[in-house]
């Protein structure tokens, strides 16, 4: 099995380099590469010439898990062992070490997928946010508008045009106003860009037309939402907080 490093090549593997890293029983894992072989001192010059330009390249990176980019990389490509990678971006894991044997260097290095690691990276960092919101946020349950299910993120039950108490020149309560309440929602939720775009659409359409008695209806000045970008299966997107008042019409 051959393995080249940037220019450098591994002619003589001493181990077969495949494996993964990470949490199998989630599926968090990586490709890597515990690359270790016999190396000439020009072809150990080339590996540690490889590694100190990633290193300085990644050092000057933006911080990755707010980039949600790998960066910079080294192209690794194998072939052997009945398996084969081309032009792989990968990052070092571990820096080259060496061993002088007579004219040669038994080298050593660890590299991993770059994409892969950083899809686990975000996952976890995802699966950690979900967890503060669970711990920081009770389960609300959701409430569909139009054709879009919103998550609740405060409760929704309100109430107006209650009849109201008014006193009296004797200093006494009368009631003032029709004897009943009505409804509202006053919703808080989040979606995301399809489901916020729909709301609008439903939006635009229902206030053209007459709410029929025991159906909710938007009330105030219509929806209006707040974006954040966030990490969803490891995907970046955007998280919409819609926020509306329905009243349910008498």
């Amino acid at each position: 099995m051959t393995v080249t490093i940037g220019a450098a090549t591994f002619p003589t593997l001493t181990a077969q380099p495949y494996g993964y890293e990470g949490e199998a029983r989630t599926g968090l894992t990586a490709r890597r590469w515990a690359v270790s072989g016999l190396l000439t001192a020009a072809q150990w010059v080339a590996l540690t010439g490889a590694y100190d330009t990633w290193r300085d390249a990644r050092l000057a990176d933006d911080d990755t898990l707010l980039t949600a980019t790998v960066g910079t990389t080294v192209s690794l490509t194998a072939t052997g062992f009945g398996q084969s990678w081309s032009g792989i971006a990968c990052w070092f894991t571990s820096a080259p070490s060496g061993e002088q044997i007579g004219a040669l260097v038994q080298a050593s290095v660890e590299l991993v997928d770059a994409n892969q690691a950083l899809a686990v990276l975000l996952r976890e960092q995802e699966k950690s946010r979900e967890s503060s919101e669970a711990l920081a946020r009770p389960n609300l349950g959701t409430v569909t508008v139009g054709s879009t299910t919103l998550t609740l993120v405060e409760p929704m039950e309100r109430y107006q045009e209650a009849p109201q108490p008014t006193l009296t020149a004797t200093g006494r309560h009368y009631i003032t106003g029709p004897l009943g309440a009505t409804q509202v929602r006053q919703i808080s939720g989040t979606t995301n860009a399809a489901g916020w775009s729909a709301i609008r659409s439903w939006y635009e359409a229902i206030v053209q037309t007459t709410p029929a008695a025991g159906t909710w209806f938007p009330i105030g000045d219509g929806p209006a939402a707040s974006a954040e970008a966030i990490v969803e299966a490891g995907v970046k997107t955007t998280r919409y907080t819609v926020s509306l008042t329905l009243a349910l019409i008498r």
